[in-house]
């Protein structure tokens, strides 16, 4: 029997390459493929949450950290879609699989917290397999 989580970690593998698809069959700007894609995800989440009653008030003091972390966001889908029109989905995707190596090295600076060397482990082999990939490319 295949566990929930490798089920999981193979739909989100999935949809990650998927994405990479569709942003390569799709003619339009990466700017406007992101916005376009914000969108959507923003009203399909509305939805999910009218849906599930968790609707919450978010006070006003946190408006500020959504909209810088929304920003953020953007740029990377912004950037991700136009590496692709600018290389290949291959090479946006695998940059893309990079981002736990330095979600593990910037956490901990963010955050204030310790720097977990399990966590490093993990990303360095991540690395390792890029780098793999990239050997026989």
């Amino acid at each position: 029997m295949v566990s929930s989580a490798l089920l999981r970690l193979h739909l989100s593998i999935l949809i990650a390459g998927f994405t990479g698809i569709l942003g390569k069959l799709i003619e339009l700007d990466s700017f406007v493929l992101s916005g376009y894609r914000s969108i959507f995800t923003a009203a399909m989440f509305f939805c999910f949450l009218l849906i599930t009653k968790n609707l919450i008030k978010i006070p006003a003091k946190n408006y500020v950290k959504i909209i810088a972390l929304g920003t953020l966001l953007g740029i990377h889908w912004i950037f991700f879609y136009g590496s692709i029109k600018f290389a290949n989905v291959s090479i946006a995707v695998i940059c893309l699989s990079s981002m736990g190596f330095f979600t593990s090295l910037l956490e901990p600076l963010l955050l204030k917290r310790k720097l977990q060397i399990k966590e490093i482990i993990y990303s360095l082999i991540s690395i390792l397999g890029i780098l793999f990939i990239f050997k026989f490319d």
